[in-house]
């Protein structure tokens, strides 16, 4: 990242858009409630895989309801030359009577070296959005991985089931 680019808001740097990777041929899409339809087919199945790993809070289904409804929002990063989708990103705006949050619910795909940069796209379109915050649940390798965005761990979820909630 180029200093020159980078800009200050509040002290808080305001890092440039991005939606090509200069690396490999991919794209950044944010997709509108009534666009999802359409491109469902392709982000299905990565969706339910993600929501099986994270204990089946809900299926994609579920997810694609919410989308639906502009509760969530989605963002492909797509491999223009292998004709792929590399990464599914659901996000979900939440107010809380302080401040606004970002929280990606759902961030999964293959290479993530290739799109994990678009991130910064996601963290200011949520800052323009008012957003004081990104949230993110996730596994712990992403620790190291979004570090050098800023990113830490300020928490540790300690989960038990109380009753089956896995599905085979």
């Amino acid at each position: 990242m180029q200093a020159e680019k980078l800009q200050q808001i509040d002290n808080v740097v305001v890092l440039p858009i991005n939606t090509k990777n200069k690396k490999v041929p991919l794209e950044l899409f944010k997709f509108n409630p009534n666009e999802i339809s359409s491109i469902w087919p392709l982000v299905e199945d990565l969706i339910q895989e993600s929501c099986n790993r994270a204990g089946n809070f809900a299926d994609a289904v579920h997810i694609k309801e919410w989308l639906e409804k502009g509760v969530m929002d989605l963002w492909i990063a797509y491999d223009s030359k292998e004709k792929k989708v590399k990464c599914v990103c659901v996000t979900e705006i939440r107010s809380y009577p302080n401040y606004k949050v970002c929280d990606c619910r759902i961030t999964t795909g293959t290479d993530y070296k290739s799109w994990v940069d678009f991130m910064d796209n996601v963290v200011n379109w949520a800052r323009s959005l008012g957003c004081k915050k990104m949230e993110i649940f996730t596994r712990p390798g992403w620790e190291r991985v979004l570090k050098h965005k800023g990113f830490i761990k300020t928490h540790i979820q300690l989960e038990k089931a109380l009753w089956l909630i896995y599905k085979n």
